[in-house]
C-alpha cells in the first residue's frame, strides 16, 4: 500500500513538472512572437480576420524543421484558409540567407493533396545588428486550402507535410504536439486559431439568418 502511494505521488510530481516545463516553453514562444493568435476587423470591408503566427513542426531525426507553419483566415472567404510557411535564418559576416517557398503537399491518413503558392516568396531582413554582427532574414509564403481540409488535418491520426523550397523539400509531422524538451508545435496554436475562426464563422452565419 505504501509503495503504491509513493508511486502515485511520484507520477503526480512528474506530471506537475512536465506541465510546468510546457507552460514555461509556451510562454517563451509567445514572448518570441510564435504561435500568437490575433483577431481584428479589416478597415475596408469590416471583415473579421484571424491569424496565428508561425510555429515549428516536428521533423523526424532532428529537433525541429526549418520551415514553420502559421495560418490566417478572413470572413470574406469563410470556407478557405491560408497556411503560412515561414523560413527564418541569419547571416554572420556575409550575405543574408533566403529560400523560395513554392508549395506544400498535405498527407492526411494516406490521402495526398498538392497545393501551390499563388505569389512569389516575400523576402525581408532586419537591420544589421552590431552586437551579434548578424542580419536576420525571413522568407514567407502561403497556400490556400479549404477550411474543411484543415479540420481533417487536425483530426487525423497521421498528418504529414512536405514543404517545397528553393533547396528541394522538407518533411514534417503535423500531428506531433510537442518536440522533445517540451517545445509546442504548430498544431497546438492552430487549434486555438480554429476555435476563434469557428466562433467567427458561427457569428457570421447567425447574422445572415
Amino acid at each position: 500500500m505504501k509503495t503504491r502511494c509513493m508511486l502515485t505521488i511520484a507520477v503526480m510530481l512528474t506530471s506537475i513538472g512536465l506541465t510546468g516545463c510546457a507552460t514555461m516553453t509556451d510562454a517563451m514562444s509567445a514572448a518570441a512572437g510564435m504561435g500568437v493568435v490575433s483577431e481584428h476587423h479589416a478597415t475596408f470591408d469590416n471583415a473579421t480576420e484571424v491569424s496565428v503566427s508561425a510555429m515549428p513542426l516536428w521533423a523526424e531525426g532532428s529537433w525541429g524543421n526549418a520551415v514553420r507553419l502559421g495560418a490566417h483566415w478572413s470572413s470574406a472567404s469563410p470556407d478557405y484558409v491560408a497556411l503560412d510557411m515561414s523560413y527564418q535564418a541569419n547571416a554572420n559576416y556575409g550575405s543574408a540567407m533566403y529560400t523560395r517557398l513554392s508549395g506544400m503537399d498535405i498527407n492526411v491518413d494516406g490521402e495526398i493533396t498538392k497545393w501551390q503558392a499563388g505569389a512569389p516568396t516575400k523576402l525581408s531582413s532586419s537591420d544589421y545588428n552590431t552586437v551579434s554582427r548578424t542580419i536576420y532574414t525571413a522568407s514567407n509564403n502561403s497556400v490556400v486550402i479549404p477550411y474543411s481540409l484543415l479540420k481533417r488535418m487536425v483530426a487525423a491520426k497521421d498528418c504529414r507535410l512536405r514543404f517545397h523550397t528553393g533547396d528541394g523539400y522538407e518533411d514534417a509531422q503535423f500531428n506531433i504536439e510537442r518536440i522533445p524538451g517540451g517545445q509546442a508545435t504548430a498544431i497546438l496554436s492552430i487549434r486555438k486559431f480554429m476555435a476563434k475562426v469557428d466562433a467567427a464563422r458561427s457569428s457570421s452565419t447567425k447574422s445572415k439568418d
